[in-house]
């Protein structure tokens, strides 16, 4: 667990300037991750951003759970950040609200325990018909399980024998005859 929070920390080390506000941390079955500068010049357009977060899932589990959110930054609440794509290892997460502030999830999502993992993020930000810069923020939760496989229980398989069973002495039983007058 603790080798998935040093991989994790050095693999941001390397990030360009223009993405140090990026961050994603793992503590043992759950961690974050996030930015929280995403910034546009101002203009009164829209800038588009993408943010890519690799991470190992921690030894053991092998279900992956998240959730992000955009969150409006500083005085001016006509800043948006809009969320185009989220996606981890290729698959799109639910919009569950959307708007002025966002957010999205995806649930028990099968992944490989130990496995390299990739979390992308996408979207816009901006303050529509300003001048001034925008900023915004999106911060998101990776929660790990463990998928346990089915177990049958007993009472289960003997009601299904005792089905069985039933089904052929049903079959084996002989035919009555009936025969019906009328008077």
């Amino acid at each position: 667990m603790f080798a998935a929070a040093v991989a994790a920390t050095v693999a941001f080390a390397a990030a360009p300037a223009a993405q140090a506000a990026q961050f994603l941390t793992l503590t043992g079955p759950s961690g974050t991750y996030g930015d929280d500068n995403v910034t546009c010049a101002g203009g009164g357009v829209f800038c588009s951003f993408e943010r890519t977060f690799t991470f190992t899932t921690p030894t053991g589990f092998n279900l992956a759970s998240s959730d992000i959110t955009s969150l409006l930054t500083g005085n001016n609440q006509a800043t948006n950040l809009d969320l185009t794509t989220v996606t981890l290892n290729g698959k799109d997460f639910n919009t569950v609200l959307s708007g002025v502030q966002e957010f999205r999830n995806l649930l028990n999502q099968t992944i490989v325990a130990g496995g390299t993992n990739t979390l992308f993020v996408s979207g816009t930000v901006g303050q529509a018909g300003s001048p001034t810069p925008a900023n915004a923020s999106f911060t998101g939760n990776l929660s790990f399980a463990t998928q346990v496989a089915a177990v049958p229980e007993t009472a289960t398989w003997g009601m299904m024998i005792l089905g069985f069973g039933m089904i052929g002495a049903a079959s084996r039983s002989r035919k009555v005859k009936t025969s019906v007058k009328f008077a």
